[in-house]
């Protein structure tokens, strides 16, 4: 065989192999046949060419091991991306020519660490280099673009998927629909779904899911549910992912709908035992509510129980609201018991709603009266804080003898007056300016044994507040400082107001001792002062 001939077909392999082989020619001396000297100025050269093999042989091969291998890595992003930098580096410096795998790890490598840009101008670099991206580079893209959101490049890249006759699958549909979905964009990303479905592909669970917590985002309730109804009906194993039920069931409180919430309370919390969170809880009993669906609030009062929150009187309320809507006053007077054997003393703030239902009614605050009689009556415990919403509405009412009449009650109902009951009656004495009949009621309160609080207090100073002489303001004021009970601004505006009108000069003592005390004396304060007496 010629030299020649042999010593090409030697170098190619080796060459393959990344060593660079020397043919014996050119090691010859000086005194070398004409022969050989003539073989050798053939041959000393050899053209160097970038090499494109992936045989596991040859260096590229090598280098995309430890690329894939650096990907694989659960190190952090930015020492990853690094790290692969540097492997392309020597890649480069071997003249060797990067592939779709080495350009597909520097993609992932990119996208990792967030640097989006540079992704993409990679991306680009790998088609000028003629080296057309494969599917798993596009899922890359779309993948990163997710992440910021960014619907404008992913349309660009899937319309040139579409050109390209690049086969989407569900996973590529996952990753441009979750992208729609973070922004917003949720009619673009269910004309997508639809899209799927026209080409014979079945959306995934995980479509479904990333669809329903974008409704979760807006609010779109009847959506949320429509598709919900679809991965149902599609036979999806959802209790795989029995969450979706749970987002569903948000989304429908938060738009008040009724049966939405019912639906999935029962599929979620009811079939797959799932325990939602305190905030959905207490969403969910807000619907139960103003719907008037005692059994959800009540399930919902258990659930919190199971899932290991304390009982709270807020819990109790809504309860109350669902009975007062469904016109069951007596089952809401009921829950006040129930809320007390629970261990949560009702307080006035509990029985809002009630209170807020009687509304200065005198015939439904008489008839609620008639119903704590039928409880007695029916040998049911009569709690007192019922009794004293009877008694706070009759004083709403402005209706005196009315108060007082309840008031006297106590006793045929088995309830004996707290301090909530005396603060009712004293608000009576307050809006009607009832003072003696106020002192009757202070004595009483003091006879029974109960201390006065602040409110009371207040009460107490509005009421002397309310005649010609209001020295027994300035006694309650310093009875409270004796108790080292701050007295509230309430009492120090009304009584300022007071000096004000009648131009007494302890007037400004008031505003120094509010001032002592770390209460604001706005303009209108001092400006009282200024005002004539009428």
């Amino acid at each position: 065989m010629n030299r020649l001939v042999l010593a090409k077909a030697l170098s190619s392999p080796l060459r393959q192999a990344g060593k660079q082989w020397t043919p014996k020619s050119v090691r010859f001396n000086s005194t070398a046949t004409t022969t050989t000297t003539t073989t050798t100025s053939v041959i000393e050269k050899p053209v160097k060419k970038m090499v494109t093999h992936t045989h596991p042989t040859a260096p590229l091969s090598s280098f995309n091991h430890a690329l894939i291998t650096q990907i694989r890595t659960r190190g952090a992003p930015k020492r990853v991306l690094e790290n692969v930098l540097k492997l392309v580096d020597e890649i480069k410096k071997q003249n060797l020519r990067l592939d779709k795998t080495s350009y597909n790890a520097l993609l992932s490598a990119y996208s990792r660490a967030k640097e989006y840009n540079s992704m993409m101008n990679t991306f680009q670099e790998m088609k000028e280099e003629n080296i057309e991206p494969t599917f798993d580079s596009y899922n890359i893209i779309f993948e990163a673009l997710v992440e910021n959101a960014n619907v404008g490049t992913l349309t660009r890249i899937k319309c040139e998927m579409e050109e390209k006759n690049i086969p989407f699958t569900n996973q590529t549909y996952y990753h441009i629909i979750k992208c729609m979905c973070k922004a917003d964009e949720l009619e673009l990303a269910l004309d997508t779904m639809d899209e799927m479905k026209s080409k014979g592909i079945q959306p995934t669970l995980n479509i479904f899911g990333t669809l329903i917590e974008a409704c979760l985002r807006l609010s779109d309730s009847t959506t949320a549910y429509d598709l919900l109804k679809q991965v149902e009906g599609a036979g999806l194993a959802v209790e795989s992912q029995p969450r979706i039920y749970m987002d569903v069931m948000r989304v429908g409180a938060n738009n008040d709908a009724k049966d939405i919430v019912n639906y999935c309370w029962d599929k979620a919390v009811g079939q797959h035992a799932l325990r939602p969170d305190e905030g959905t809880c207490l969403n969910v009993l807000r619907v139960a509510s103003k719907t008037g669906d005692t059994k959800l609030a009540t399930d919902v009062i258990r659930q919190l129980s199971t899932s290991g929150y304390p009982y709270k009187e807020h819990y109790f309320t809504p309860l109350m609201e669902a009975f007062i809507v469904k016109s069951d006053l007596k089952k809401a007077f009921n829950v006040l018991d129930i809320m007390r054997v629970s261990g949560i003393p009702p307080s006035m703030r509990a029985t809002l709603p009630i209170r807020k239902h009687l509304d200065r009614n005198v015939d439904a605050i008489d008839q609620a009266y008639y119903l704590l009689e039928e409880m007695k009556k029916e040998k049911k415990t009569v709690d007192i804080s019922a009794f004293n919403v009877v008694v706070a509405a009759c004083a709403d009412a402005k209706d005196i003898e009315r108060t007082v009449a309840t008031y006297r009650e106590a006793a045929n109902l088995g309830v004996s007056p707290n301090v909530d009951t005396y603060n009712a009656v004293l608000e009576a004495c307050v809006q009607t300016r009832m003072k003696g009949m106020g002192g009757v009621v202070v004595q009483e309160m003091k006879k029974a044994g109960i201390n006065p609080n602040l409110e009371t207090y207040s009460k107490m100073v509005s009421l002397a507040c309310t005649e010609r002489s209001y020295e027994d303001a300035f006694t309650y004021l310093e009875e409270m400082k004796s108790y080292d009970i701050v007295p509230p601004e309430s009492c120090y505006v009304r009584l300022a107001d007071k000096l004000a009108y009648e131009k007494d000069p302890r007037f400004h003592m008031v505003l120094e001792e509010m001032e002592t005390f770390g209460y604001r004396v706005t303009a209108r304060i001092r400006n009282m002062w200024k005002s004539e007496k009428f």
